[in-house]
């Protein structure tokens, strides 16, 4: 079940079933099935104290973070340039300048790799990552687009907070084109003029590539999954939800046979960060030749357990402990809520607040939406999203980071703002380039350019030249291309920067400089590394 909101037209999407708890539903739930096989079905929300942690009452301290090792993401991501190596003369120092870092592996410090299993369950195949203590674990469903299925207790299967009740639900990502929103007007991407509608239905929306596969329950393709570095990643080619979504008219095609499959390609990451924590680094690339425009996306909606298969977490809560009260209705009988938190993370609790799952974005997004299904007028279900909006290019690349916490509110809030509190600014200098020394005129100076992102407005840049400060100012120039690419992140589009550096002062020799980001928090990153010396 996913989630669009337009003018006037609410549109969650779920299963061809009418009730998710039904017994006639077409297809079986699996987790049913692996929780009967465990003896474990008996098992109430009471049962599940909350992970217990210890808080440490030290701050953390400033430091300079070392960007993620690049043999922990797959290889299109990876800078392989060798350091830059100037040799010495009889009076000047020999340097080595490191290459330069894809941004995206610029990200915080693994916990560490639990390792990676994959089970079979009610006729699905999961694969798990385990956090580095084996005190909880992931699995996405493979034969699901390798939708998020559990985050749970490792030892405990009926402790898990995800919502896996059909290829619409669990934590996943989908796309949308207001464009091509609903059939019939999706064929000439006409909708935001064109009156035609097939009715207020999910079953006829538009152009909407989902994860998890299509509104016949058919799972996406995952085309590769595995470990790499201490990551759980995989590959997926998401399905139409709607097979018939660029018909002229309101025909529909009967379940059967393939999906539909769409030439973009999702990749995620799954990553610990601590016991609690696990980091979604998500890619999507688009092989299409046409274009889609900005619009609300879910990246990712988060499908909470209903009491069905995991404990019920009803509870929605912003950053502030403030309980969301989702009361608006939307179509088929749901009910949504805009909200605002006060940080840049929500939690879905169960009614003591001890136990629940957490939802963080790194961009700094605190706008959220909710929704709720009540069980009288529509299947009873939780889930909530960032409301973050972005288009996607013809042959363009989109990147995105989110995090999953595990326990009480307490514990939750505790963890995800750890995060957040401490995690470094990214971006890349694009002049002076990288792979050469760069060369400049006695006396003249030097540009240095490129952009910077963070959770949070404010960051510093700063140059040193042989570890001495020689120039600090703001990133505020308008970069809409690389907001393009890491979307809604703070400051977009105002994220650029160019500045010009003296050389005056330096000798003939060679000099190291050093291009860094500071944010608020006094977390700083090397961003880059240049070998600079005069000509001559």
């Amino acid at each position: 079940m996913r989630i669009v909101v337009l003018p006037l037209l609410c549109l969650p999407l779920c299963s061809c079933s009418t009730d998710d708890d039904s017994n006639q539903a077409p297809w079986p739930d699996a987790a049913d099935a692996s929780i009967a096989e465990s003896g474990l079905e008996d098992q109430t929300q009471e049962s599940l104290p909350d992970i217990t942690t210890d808080i440490p009452t030290d701050t953390a301290q400033d430091r300079i973070e070392e960007p993620v090792n690049s043999d922990s993401i797959d290889d299109v991501l990876t800078d392989n340039l060798e350091p830059i190596d100037v040799d010495p003369d009889t009076s000047c120092p020999g340097l080595v300048a490191e290459p330069d870092v894809d941004p995206f592996l610029m990200r915080s410090a693994s916990a560490g790799f639990g390792g990676v299993e994959t089970v079979s369950s009610g006729g699905h195949q999961d694969v798990f990552l385990r956090s580095p203590g084996q005190l909880t674990r992931i699995g996405v469903r493979l034969d699901w687009g390798g939708t998020v299925v559990f985050f749970g207790l490792s030892a405990n299967p009926a402790s898990n907070v995800i919502d896996a009740n059909d290829t619409g639900r669990e934590l996943q990502i989908a796309l949308y084109d207001p464009t091509r929103i609903r059939q019939p007007c999706a064929w000439n991407a006409s909708c935001l003029t064109s009156s035609e509608s097939c009715g207020n239905s999910i079953t006829f929306l538009g152009w909407n590539p989902v994860q998890g596969g299509d509104e016949c329950n058919r799972g996406a393709p995952v085309l590769s999954h595995g470990a790499v570095g201490d990551a759980l990643q995989v590959v997926i080619q998401p399905l139409q939800w709607n097979p018939d979504w660029d018909r002229k008219d309101c025909t529909q095609t009967p379940c059967g046979g393939p999906g539909r499959p769409v030439d973009v390609t999702y990749q995620m990451h799954y990553r610990y960060l601590s016991e609690h924590v696990v980091e979604i680094a998500t890619q999507v690339s688009s092989q299409e030749t046409i274009s889609h425009p900005v619009t609300g996306q879910e990246w990712p909606t988060l499908y909470v357990s209903h009491g069905k298969n995991g404990p019920d977490l009803p509870v929605l809560l912003k950053a502030d402990g403030q309980v969301v009260t989702i009361a608006n209705p939307a179509n088929d009988g749901f009910f949504f809520e805009n909200f605002d938190s006060p940080a840049p993370w929500v939690s879905f609790q169960n009614t003591l607040r001890d136990y629940g799952v957490g939802l963080a974005m790194d961009q700094g997004t605190r706008q959220y939406q909710g929704w709720h299904g009540n069980g009288v007028t529509a299947p009873y279900f939780h889930n909530v999203r960032a409301r973050l909006a972005f288009g996607l290019d013809a042959g363009a690349v989109v990147r995105g980071v989110s995090y999953l916490a595990l326990g009480s509110f307490d514990t939750v809030k505790y963890e995800l703002e750890s995060v957040l509190s401490k995690r470094a600014p990214f971006g890349a200098c694009e002049q002076p380039k990288s792979g050469s020394v760069h060369s400049f005129a006695k006396g003249s100076p030097i540009v240095v350019q490129g952009w910077v992102l963070d959770n949070a407005p404010g960051t510093t840049i700063r140059v040193t030249i042989d570890d001495v400060l020689v120039a600090s100012f703001a990133a505020e120039q308008e970069r809409p291309d690389v907001c393009r690419t890491y979307p809604a992140y703070a400051s977009c589009p105002n994220v650029g920067f160019q500045h010009s550096i003296s050389t005056t002062s330096l000798d003939a020799c060679a000099h190291l400089m050093r291009i860094i980001a500071e944010d608020i928090d006094g977390n700083a990153r090397v961003l880059a590394e240049r070998i600079i010396r005069e000509q001559g």
